[in-house]
This record gives structure tokens, C-alpha cells and sequence, in this order.
């Protein structure tokens, strides 16, 4: 979610060149802590930039509009855009990998594997791309990026690891992509039976937003309410482990937290055809 506001900052211009240490680089890659205001200008640049958040949480301010950032919020920035970032509440700090290109690539990218591509960084909307990332994302990227801080800022690393985070991308669930960043949040992290004991309490949670909210956020993006959200997590986990664990099925009903072993089964059926015991014998594999 995005609120509009007026900055009033002076808007200062960033170079590339300024970051590079010769002209030989392709790219700079930094991991940056911010733990207070200070030096955060509101600025525009001659390049792309891609960035992260590993940890901690903030406002982005990006083209007159505030987008809160958590763990695993990404952001595709392209030159034309502008922003800076404010922390929350004092004391609080964040942890950003960013990592930035020559403009000139992001033809070479698009030519290559997006041709005709109206997202990433060649999105013409207001806030440049986003996604939220899974904490196994998060983590898959944030390795690859220790790894690159040590090699040589050539060609073959921008590529290595752009064409990785492409890819890792493109793999996410559809629809989540345009939907706002606290529920791609809370439909990625609602996925263990600590939480789904919890039942729609916790999801609210982790969403942030009150329960009206989420439900007619919910039904404007995936056509569904968090009864139903919260009922499709928990049985696409009792499928997993209807597959891959040789567990009880009163066990995994209770894991998923339903308190009724036959109304786990009733919701099982409706959503998938058949019993849980039926999809468990054709479907589970011994390896």
C-alpha cells in the first residue's frame, strides 16, 4: 500500500561513475545499514538500481508516495524515478543490498529475454516494480550477494546474478506479484502449524491490517475472503504432508489447525474431490 505526499526535499543527482573505482566496472553492489536520517537525500540517478531489504523496516519514499518496506521487500528503480527512505520509529534501523547498472544494460536485459516486457524495470506505472520476497528468497539472494561483493564487478557478475533474481522472480506466484506488499507478505509467511493454530488472528498479524481491510483487500485481488485464504493455506499444507510424511491424518488435520477431524475431511473433499485418505494413497511417494 502507497500513500501520496508532497516532498519538499531539494532533489539531488546521482552518478554511476562516482561509485565505480575505474571504468573498466560494470556494476556497484553495496549492502548499506541506514540506522538514521542523516545523509538520506532525496535523489534520482543515470542508472538502474535493484535493492532489497535484509532486515529492519522503513517507508520508501518513491515518486511523491510512501511504500512501507519489510524483510524481503525488493525494488526495481529505474533512472527516471526518485526517492530516499525514512526509518520508523527511533532506534530502528535497516539493512539494504543494492545493487547498480548503466542504463544500457536494462536494453541488452530486455532485448534478450524480455522483449516487449511492460514490467520489471520497464514498467511505465507510477511505483516501479516490487515484489515480496520469502524468507528462503530473501536468503538465496542475500547469499549470492556476499558472494558477489568479493568478485570482480564485471560483465559476467552482473549477469550471474541479475539473470538469477530475474528468474527467482518470474517463479513467484502470479498473482501475487500485483498485489500489496503486507499481503504477499502474509500469504508467504503463513505456512506452519504455529500459525495456522492460530487461525485467521494470525494472519491478521502478520498482513498489519485490520480484518475488513484484508477481506476486501483479498476479495479485489484473489476473488476470495480470509475465511477461505486462511482455509487454502492450511490444506495445501495437509496435502504436502499427506505426500511427503508418513504422518496420522488426525495429526496433520490438527498441524493445520482444524479442531474436527471430520470437518477437516468435509473442506478436504470439497476443495480437492476426494478424502484425505484417498489423495495420501494416490499421491504419496517412498523414496
Amino acid at each position: 500500500m502507497s500513500n501520496d505526499i508532497q516532498n519538499t526535499e531539494p532533489l539531488k543527482r546521482l552518478l554511476l561513475d562516482s561509485f565505480l573505482l575505474d571504468s573498466r566496472e560494470a556494476f556497484h553492489i553495496a549492502r548499506t545499514t541506514i540506522s538514521s536520517q542523516n545523509g538520506l537525500v532525496y535523489h534520482c540517478h543515470n542508472y538502474a538500481e535493484l535493492f532489497w531489504i535484509k532486515q529492519g523496516a522503513g517507508i520508501h519514499v518513491i515518486n511523491g508516495a510512501e511504500v512501507p518496506l519489510q524483510p524481503g521487500s525488493l525494488f526495481m528503480i529505474r533512472p527516471s524515478d526518485m526517492h530516499t527512505f525514512k526509518l520508523g520509529k527511533p532506534g530502528m534501523n535497516m539493512v539494504i543490498t543494492n545493487i547498480a547498472f548503466r542504463k544500457e544494460n536494462l536494453d541488452f536485459f530486455r532485448k534478450r529475454y524480455f522483449p516487449g516486457s511492460d514490467s520489471f524495470f520497464w514498467s511505465n506505472k507510477k511505483i516501479p516494480f516490487t515484489c515480496q520476497l520469502a524468507p528462503g528468497q530473501l536468503n538465496e539472494v542475500s547469499a549470492l550477494a556476499d558472494r558477489l561483493i568479493g568478485q570482480p564487478r564485471d560483465f559476467l557478475h552482473l549477469d550471474f546474478i541479475m539473470l538469477h533474481i530475474f528468474r527467482l522472480i518470474t517463479s513467484l506466484r502470479s498473482e501475487y506479484l500485483h498485489i500489496p506488499h503486507w499481503l504477499a507478505y502474509a500469504l508467504e509467511n503463513y505456512n506452519s502449524p504455529e500459525r495456522f493454530k492460530r487461525g485467521t488472528e494470525e494472519f491478521v498479524a502478520l498482513a498489519g491490517r485490520s480484518p475488513d481491510h484484508i477481506n476486501r483487500t483479498l476479495k479485489k485481488f484473489l476473488k476470495q475472503t480470509l475465511t477461505e485464504t486462511v482455509n487454502k493455506a492450511r490444506l495445501r499444507f495437509a496435502s504436502q504432508q499427506l505426500i511427503m510424511t508418513n504422518s496420522p491424518i488426525k495429526t496433520i488435520c490438527y498441524d493445520c489447525g482444524f479442531d474436527n477431524v471430520p470437518y477437516f475431511h468435509r473442506v478436504f473433499k470439497k476443495h480437492y474431490g476426494i478424502t484425505p485418505l484417498e489423495y495420501q494413497k494416490r499421491n504419496h511417494k517412498i523414496f
